[in-house]
């Protein structure tokens, strides 16, 4: 158990006036132990209490988490787990529950005990938003086997793979590279499915002219990377041309305002503004960015609605995109971490120069 980190969530939970805190999400319980488990369809639980006493309530049959720390609660296929912890659950006491826990033991849990339920989100999401010096350097460690694994997928771009069958090479090239994983399912996009954010590989196959998209992420250490480069394959027209350095404009100058202080609304706001200057505005349909770590998604987005001041050691994506229905679009994203007086990029991955694939 890394102690440092339950502390801060036991500090969380004092000064929200939580009294226990029942935890789930795999992620977490990585973040916590440094070991991710699987448990399926069966209760797995983390229950913490305000003086920092730690109890997993565990089927036995993942006896291989046993690492996981000396107070645990093995319970049999046999054995209702939401009944025992119901036993542990005190009597009108607050109690904070994982966001992610699933309903079909939490209503159970309910009516078993009578107890003050509220949501944990706050209070986990808001210690594993600041990322210390090791989780950064897995980050970049991550990257830095996504830049690989990115740089030979737009090698072999041609037209004799579909979306789909370029698509299913990440896997692989993941593995080759000592990955674990993938960050997320990732998007490789030609032509006029690039005029969708978030499209989803299909049998398209790639034309002279097509813009592409590669938006993809592996998983290293238990860390996430994610990384989006357009290129053209065998040439770009005018419109895609000036569109792409609208982009990376809108995408080096939001970038640039990045450091502790300034709010998430303003660094959207930045890159929104300089598309909608140019009469992209209506294109550019989602937000800005997006915190990562143990999972490729994290709290707090970077969007237009989020006033929170950033703060040294977050890590998050900036990634504008224009996106043209029945045309093509451009997206380029880069993972950043936030640093008192400005930021560092985990990237040196080229994109100042828009890229023609032969």
């Amino acid at each position: 158990m890394r102690s440092d980190r339950l502390q801060k969530i036991v500090a969380g939970m004092r000064e929200a006036g939580v009294d226990q805190m029942i935890l789930s999400d795999p992620s977490t319980i990585y973040y916590l132990t440094g070991s991710f488990v699987a448990p399926g369809l069966r209760m797995l639980v983390l229950l913490l209490d305000s003086q920092g006493k730690a109890t997993f309530y565990i089927n036995a049959l993942q006896s291989d988490y046993a690492g996981l720390g000396e107070d645990i609660v093995w319970y049999q296929d046999s054995q209702d787990p939401v009944k025992l912890l119901g036993q542990a659950v005190r009597e009108n006491a607050r109690v904070a529950v994982d966001k992610n826990w699933s309903a079909n033991f939490l209503l159970r849990l309910m009516a078993e005990k009578k107890a003050d339920y509220c949501l944990s989100g706050q209070i986990v999401d808001r210690v594993r938003m600041v990322k210390d010096e090791g989780e950064i350097a897995a980050l970049q460690e991550s990257c830095l086997i996504n830049e690989k694994v990115i740089d030979e997928m737009i090698s072999l771009l041609g037209p004799d793979r579909t979306e789909q069958q370029h698509h299913r090479l990440l896997h692989e090239m993941y593995c080759k590279y000592g990955a674990d994983g993938y960050n997320i399912i990732g998007v490789v996009a030609y032509g006029k499915s690039c005029g969708y954010a978030h499209h989803k590989a299909d049998d398209t196959r790639l034309a002279p002219g097509d813009s592409v998209i590669i938006d993809i992420g592996a998983r290293y250490k238990g860390y996430r990377s994610d990384m989006t480069r357009t290129v053209f394959y065998k040439s770009a027209s005018d419109e895609m041309r000036e569109i792409y350095k609208i982009v990376l404009e809108a995408q080096l100058t939001a970038m640039d305002a990045v450091k502790a202080g300034v709010r998430f609304c303003d660094i959207d706001k930045i890159g929104r503004d300089i598309i909608t200057k140019y009469g992209y505005g209506e294109y550019f349909t989602h937000r800005i960015g997006h915190n990562i770590g143990i999972d490729g998604h994290e709290f707090p987005d970077v969007g237009g609605a989020n006033e929170m001041e950033i703060l040294p050691g977050m890590c998050f994506s900036v990634e504008p995109g224009i996106y043209i229905p029945g045309k093509g679009g451009v997206r380029i994203e880069d993972l950043v971490v936030a640093r008192e007086d400005g930021y560092h990029c985990f990237y040196t991955y080229p994109k100042k120069e828009l890229r023609i694939v032969e």
